[in-house]
């Protein structure tokens, strides 16, 4: 039998009614992916009985840990799914191929059923019960922007076809970090060479219930801790003076190809940490200032606000 091909594999997502079931009548959607790292882990315990051998006695079976993480290229559309996964259905509104969607933190977090199919040797993992519990991102650079996702699940299972035949494929536009741009306090950062995001759902995993195999029978949600850095040229001290007196200030990443298609990322009430730039060698010198998100009292009621605008109609 010929060995799986990578580039033969594809996953297909979709949102689960019940926790831990795959929805009736699921076509499921087919994601545009860099890699998906997604296992199901299940370690050996030792057995410590004493027994006048000095043989191991047969180990016992743990917990099973479904885990791993997902790259994606962030684009127009696709990226809306993701989207979903981790704050909910957005508020949508629009017409005429030109919709723009927001996303807010909700009171839950929406479980997933995930498949990777090796379509090659007709082999295919279900996960069920699956939440996102990171999220991160960064702007800088060259090539296309990619995101990294990671996925806690409940219980995995294999089979020989898959819970969909026909899933939605997705239009693939990717966007470049050249389409990037970041503003800090209303105004643009000119001199900014990186920027990153990072979004924490803090899942509680936990959850090994007696009678599940070994399998998790919930993922809770927990509170989103937002933050990241931002690296720019070190021309004066105004961002440092921030960090330094505690100075609320704001964040916004874009990604933008046109007034109709774009991606944002809005952190409405931020705070930098304090780090001093060091001297690193003869080329030019950099600061680098790490910030958190948080929500007190701006008009979005959150701590952070996602706006993606694209030709897609709904994502409910």
């Amino acid at each position: 039998m010929a060995q799986a091909q990578g580039y033969r594999a594809q996953l297909v997502i979709d949102f689960e009614d019940t926790f831990g079931e795959t929805p009736a009548g699921a076509t499921g959607f087919l994601m545009p992916i860099y890699s998906s790292k997604l296992q199901s882990k299940q370690n050996l315990v030792e057995d410590e009985i004493i027994r006048n051998d000095r043989n191991p006695a047969m180990p016992t079976l743990g917990n099973i840990d479904l885990s791993g993480s997902i790259e994606v290229p962030v684009d127009q559309l696709g990226i809306g799914y993701w989207l979903k996964a981790m704050f909910g259905a957005p508020e949508s509104d629009g017409e005429l191929g030109k919709y723009t969607h927001i996303y807010k933190p909700a009171f839950g977090q929406p479980s997933l059923v995930l498949e990777q199919g090796f379509t090659d040797i007709s082999q295919y993992f279900l996960s069920n019960g699956c939440k996102v519990g990171k999220f991160s991102i960064e702007f800088g650079g060259e090539g296309d922007v990619k995101a990294t996702i990671d996925v806690m699940g409940a219980k995995e299972t294999i089979g020989v076809v898959s819970f969909t035949s026909d899933p939605t494929e997705i239009t693939l536009t990717k966007y470049g970090h050249f389409q990037a741009s970041i503003k800090e306090g209303g105004g643009t950062l000119a001199k900014a060479t990186k920027g990153t995001l990072e979004l924490d759902f803090t899942l509680d995993g936990d959850t090994y219930v007696i009678g599940a195999q070994g399998n998790r029978g919930s993922i809770n949600d927990g509170t989103i801790q937002i933050s990241g850095s931002i690296t720019t040229l070190f021309e004066n001290a105004t961002l440092l003076s921030k960090a330094m007196s505690a100075t609320e200030s704001n964040l916004t990443f874009t990604l933008s190809s046109t007034a109709d298609k774009s991606l944002e990322f809005s952190l409405p009430e931020v705070l930098f940490e304090r780090s001093s730039p060091p001297i690193e060698g003869p080329k030019g010198v950099m600061v680098e200032l790490g910030y958190r998100a948080y929500y007190e009292n701006n008009a979005d009621k959150a701590a952070i606000k996602v706006t993606l605008k694209n030709a897609q109609e709904s994502y409910a």
